[in-house]
């Protein structure tokens, strides 16, 4: 789910696949205190979001979409979140991520005799909510 205004997030149309990637950056404190032993302290943490959907002209919530964020260079709500189908509305009791972030990469490919799709990269550049959705 994203939205470009602080609204409400909309989901986006027929997405097929999707993965989050959490990380912490490392900061090297070894010292000779440390024995001959690696000493570490977190640094910077990142997420990034991509998935994939199928592409269609007609998405209320697709690629067209996203792409004129991205060429406007629009920070996104994220919202990343378990959806009923058959009502549209998200799981109460299921984790949700909720974050802001930039658009880093779009691509839309079509291969012969096969459906066009499109990939999309989210990178958070804010603080990061994971919490049960009431």
């Amino acid at each position: 789910m994203f939205a470009n205004d602080a609204s409400t997030p909309v989901i986006a149309d027929h997405v097929t696949d999707m993965s989050v990637s959490v990380s912490t950056e490392t900061r090297d404190t070894t010292s000779k205190n440390n024995g001959g032993y690696r000493a570490l302290l977190p640094g910077l943490k990142s997420l990034s979001v991509n998935f994939t959907a199928f592409y269609a002209q007609d998405a209320a919530n697709g690629y067209n979409e996203l792409m004129t964020a991205f060429l406007a260079g629009t920070k996104q709500d994220v919202k990343v979140a378990a959806i009923n189908w058959t009502t549209e509305e998200e799981i109460a009791g299921d984790d949700e991520i909720i974050f802001e972030a930039y658009i880093t990469s779009l691509e839309l490919s079509a291969g012969t005799e096969d459906n066009a799709s499109y990939t999309c990269t989210l990178e958070c550049v804010s603080a990061i909510t994971f919490q049960a959705h009431v």
